[in-house]
């Protein structure tokens, strides 16, 4: 079946297969497993593939990978969320080194500098978990957590993730007023 691509662009192998994905068209190599088309179902397709290879799931994933590259913090554990379990999605960070507090004061002020833009209000918790972790997550006040609680905090989670992608090239958060809190 011919797929519009004849010829892989990396290998030149003549084995390609096309598969749709969110309505787009993806070519697939025989030969290499390289992938063409649309940049952003591209993307998506590779983020899941990595986040699967970390042992996250692919909602949550661009925001874990986001915040395991901040120096300080390490990411201990994060999830999606399950609606049959009632759980909104969350992210454990860890502190590595003495640069956490920055980091975190940093990423509170990004959350309540960007809260107009959620659908929940995203919190970041000190909990015990076998040892301290900082747990950001959404607010809730308990009870049921349904789909569409569920789906507006999976929306946040790329929200979250551009926003934080700013306000990392922000002046503020590269230079740090002397006059820290933390």
């Amino acid at each position: 079946m011919p797929c519009g691509m004849d010829v892989c662009p990396d290998c030149g192998n003549h084995d390609m297969r096309v598969r749709l994905v969110d309505g787009a068209a993806v070519h697939r190599c025989g030969l290499c497993g390289g992938e063409f088309g649309d940049r952003v179902v591209i993307e998506t397709l590779s983020d899941a593939e990595e986040a699967r290879a970390h042992g996250f799931a692919a909602e949550v994933w661009p925001l874990v990978r986001l915040l395991s590259r901040l120096p300080g913090l390490t990411v201990r554990e994060a999830s999606a969320g399950d609606e049959e379990l009632g759980a909104l999605p969350y992210v454990e960070i860890g502190a590595r080194d003495e640069h956490c507090l920055l980091q975190l004061e940093n990423l509170a002020k990004a959350l309540l500098l960007g809260a107009a833009a959620m659908a929940c209000h995203w919190v970041i918790e000190v909990e015990f978990r076998r040892h301290l972790a900082f747990v950001l997550k959404p607010r809730h006040g308990g009870g049921e957590v349904g789909a569409r609680l569920l789906r507006d905090a999976h929306g946040d989670l790329e929200r979250l993730r551009r926003q934080l992608e700013r306000d990392l090239k922000l002046r503020w958060w590269q230079h740090p007023s002397s006059s820290r809190t933390g």
